[in-house]
């Protein structure tokens, strides 16, 4: 589609898979799933909506290296460096600031590189179908029907229909189970994906309005592109700029926000419980990679890369195994999003260099 963009989120260090991701190694670069990394799968799976003039990455500066050697394939000035991370909201502005410079006509959507996806054609289609939605200045989403109660997402409540898509009357944050349940059973909430499809300018100046300082500092940063002065710029300019998430600081308060309902299987692939589930299995239910012995185990995850170690377990269940040459996990795999807490300990402790 002309005037058509996509940009790829893939930033972070994903503390929640270490100590498979590290500050130097993080979560998007590594084969969290098996196979190929979390961020080639992201960009691979656009393939050919968008070809890869259309396809840029949002990285941190400091790892901007490793994603160009996983993206050999892409132009070397689609991958957009931020100097420092400062959430969604500034990410998303620091591309669209961009776009809208290269092609004032740009349109693009806003891809997370951590995600599981199931049918790229079904995306393809429902991306098609929320650049539809999106002419005239709307904020599209996609939203996700629900499979269960779930208090790990966020939620959107659909409102009435409106061409190819549907108003969304109101964003909720992780909510309580109780509530989650309420949700699913009424059949009008949605998991929010925090995918989004928008006109860069409609973007712009939606956060001009609702993050003024913010779209202050985009717009110098802008004025800077395509001159010398840009580097300098973007590090003094960025560093000012608020950390705030997009649904926070715009979408929870834009007027109109529509929302096209999502055809395909995803996942947030945001803990190693949510990885074992989109990984292959024994009949055990076991997720294995690497030199690993499980017996009388079922329901568990148990990876290792190091050839030299031989990981072997007995009698688990449900439990999160993961060996690297420095370091060890087991944890339950109900407790798997707690891992920020584990590695701030290991913070306390003095063992940064395991981190």
């Amino acid at each position: 589609m002309e005037h058509f963009y996509a940009v790829v989120m893939a930033g972070g260090s994903g503390t929640r898979f270490w100590p498979l991701s590290r500050a130097t190694r993080p979560k998007q670069i590594l084969p969290i799933l098996g196979g190929d990394s979390m961020v080639r799968r992201t960009v691979d799976r656009l393939f050919p909506l968008f070809d890869p003039r259309q396809i840029f990455v949002v990285t941190g500066r400091e790892h901007s290296e490793l994603v160009r050697r996983e993206l050999p394939y892409l132009p070397p000035e689609n991958l957009i460096d931020e100097p420092m991370g400062r959430d969604t909201a500034a990410a998303i502005g620091l591309a669209a600031t961009f776009l809208e410079w290269r092609d004032p006509e740009a349109a693009f959507a806003v891809l997370p590189a951590d995600h599981y996806i199931d049918d790229p054609a079904k995306l393809h289609v429902d991306l098609k179908r929320a650049r539809l939605a999106a002419q005239g200045g709307a904020l599209v989403t996609l939203g996700i029907k629900p499979r269960h109660p779930s208090t790990a997402y966020g939620y959107l409540n659909r409102g009435p229909r409106e061409g190819e898509a549907f108003r969304v009357r109101r964003f909720y944050e992780k909510p309580k189970l109780e509530a989650a349940r309420a949700f699913v059973e009424s059949g009008d909430y949605f998991w929010n994906s925090g995918m989004f499809v928008w006109e860069a300018w409609a973007i712009r100046k939606a956060i001009d309005r609702y993050l003024p300082a913010m779209g202050k500092l985009l717009t110098e940063i802008g004025g800077a592109l395509g001159t010398s002065r840009l580097p300098a710029t973007l590090a003094r300019e960025y560093a000012k700029i608020q950390r705030v998430s997009i649904d926070y600081g715009v979408m929870e308060k834009a007027e109109r926000v529509l929302m096209v309902e999502a055809g395909f299987g995803w996942d947030d692939v945001g803990s190693w419980a949510a990885a074992a589930e989109r990984r292959g299995k024994d009949a055990a239910g076991n997720s294995l990679e690497g030199k690993c012995v499980p017996v009388e185990t079922k329901d568990s995850l148990v990876l290792s890369n190091d050839p030299n170690h031989l990981v072997a377990v007995l009698g688990l269940e449900g439990f999160v195994v993961v060996h690297t040459p420095d370091a060890t996990l087991v944890c339950p795999k109900g407790r798997s999003e707690e891992l920020k807490k584990l590695v701030e300990e290991i913070r306390n402790k003095g063992y940064e260099k395991h981190l």
